[in-house]
């Protein structure tokens, strides 16, 4: 057989290939890419086949030798972006970005790609830099909703709400039958106090799809925001006997322990979310539910019971997640063991705390809860200066924050200035005016 009888056997055993992956078949689609190989080894197709069928079978850095393969054959603008997909999928982010612009640079820029990027300056917590490509994705095909949604949720972390609000609305013209638009309008309404008119969009949603449990959902939480909490029970109980309603239990249930919680019912609070630990092992592959569980941190402090809350805080901790639960953690496994009386382990354990919470400032600088949980460990190692410088710059780089000025008040009353920490709670109070229930009057 000449060579250019080889190469066109290559390329018909690759398109059986392709068909193959297509369908699932993974060793047949191997063997016939292998024999592709041994026929016609310069066969670019042979290697970025490979690849796509190790991206299907989750084998990123294998996945990765192949497309490198088949760029030392092509170097086309197709391979970077695939090799670029498996650099992401394999953890290394900055590694896509570069292949992805050398897409880029080789003419390739179609829309999956520039959402890729998106997505990847995510990762990297560049939200700006990610709502730059996503917004490209979109402008390139604006009748990809799930690019829409993508874009909102960043818009909603720069706190661009105006702009989340005009997307939310194309979201729910072009794609009415979609539920993502619905739900992002009801929690852009509690997010802004609009909650009478969240419970009338949630209604109309639930009307227009009544077995969606999610938006159910959504219309049950609107009535607890409303303090209406008989009536969200109601929904919750309604939805309970819908056909959907086993993969939303888990948000159902969290909603019952804050019902719960607020009616101070906190043993019922606590089962609800000792049921959520429950379906970690029933729902994906090592799913650690790190919200139901620093709820029950919250509810044992709430209880006084030190131990068990420790216990949870050190859980979460373990688990190592890096997300926001994690970094709360952090604070009150230490701050349980101050309340047992274990000061000297506590003290380390505030100091170790710091230490994690700077070196996230330095990769994240814009990161305002963990400065302010940085403050309070200063606070409780009686760094009392320290806190209050770091209190003064999260001021300059966020302005007033309720939150903030309590903190300060707590310093203050340690240090024994009363008239000034009397000062900063009313501040607090002043933005946050819920705040002076916890106070006989202003200033106390």
């Amino acid at each position: 057989m000449d060579a250019n009888e080889s190469r066109l056997e290559a390329l018909d055993l690759n398109r059986q290939g392709e068909l193959l992956i297509q369908n699932k078949n993974f060793d047949k689609a191997r063997e016939k890419l292998d024999q592709a190989i041994e026929l016609a080894p310069m066969v670019m197709e042979s290697y970025k086949n490979y690849g796509d069928l190790c991206m299907e079978t989750q084998q990123f850095a294998k996945a990765k030798t192949y497309y490198k393969k088949a760029l030392l054959i092509e170097k086309r603008g197709e391979l970077y972006f695939l090799y670029g997909n498996a650099c992401f999928m394999n953890d290394n982010a900055h590694e896509g970005l570069e292949n992805y612009n050398l897409a880029l640079t080789n003419g390739y820029d179609n829309e999956e790609m520039l959402f890729f990027m998106g997505m990847a300056y995510e990762h990297l917590n560049d939200d700006q830099m990610a709502l730059r490509y996503i917004q490209k994705a979109c402008v390139k095909n604006p009748a990809r909703p799930d690019f829409k949604v993508k874009k909102i949720s960043i818009q909603l972390r720069l706190d661009m709400i105006d702009s989340a609000e005009e997307t939310v609305e194309e979201l729910l013209k072009e794609s009415p039958e979609l539920f993502d638009g619905y739900h992002i309008k009801i929690q852009l309404l509690l997010n802004k106090g609009n909650i009478k008119e969240a419970i009338s969009f949630a209604k109309d949603a639930t009307d227009r799809f009544p077995e969606d449990a999610d938006l159910m959902f959504d219309y049950a939480k609107s009535m607890a925001v409303a303090q209406k909490f008989e009536e969200a029970l109601r929904l919750i109980q309604h939805a309970k006997q819908m056909k959907y309603f086993e993969p939303a239990k888990r948000n159902f249930l969290l909603l019952e322990a804050q019902i719960a919680a607020e009616q101070t019912d906190m043993q019922k609070a606590i089962t609800c979310c000792e049921t959520c630990k429950g379906l970690e092992n029933t729902t994906e592959e090592n799913y650690f539910d790190g919200e139901a569980r620093f709820m029950l941190v919250n509810l044992y402090l709430a209880e006084k019971n030190f131990d068990k809350a420790h216990e949870e805080a050190n859980q979460i901790v373990e688990k190592d997640q890096e997300d926001r639960y994690y970094y709360a953690a952090l604070y009150y496994r230490a701050f349980c063991l101050q309340q047992l009386g274990k000061t000297q382990e506590a003290a380390a354990l505030f100091q170790e705390a710091a230490t994690i919470y700077r070196t996230k400032t330095l990769t994240n600088p814009n990161a305002v809860e963990i400065y302010l949980y940085r403050a309070m460990c200063m606070k409780d190692l009686e760094q009392y200066d320290k806190a209050l410088e770091l209190l003064d710059f999260m001021t300059n780089i966020t302005g007033e924050r309720a939150e903030i000025h309590m903190l300060r008040a707590e310093v203050y009353k340690l240090l024994g200035k009363t008239a000034l920490s009397d000062e900063e709670i009313n501040n607090a109070i002043a933005l946050k005016p819920e705040l002076k229930q916890g106070y006989g009057k202003e200033g106390e």
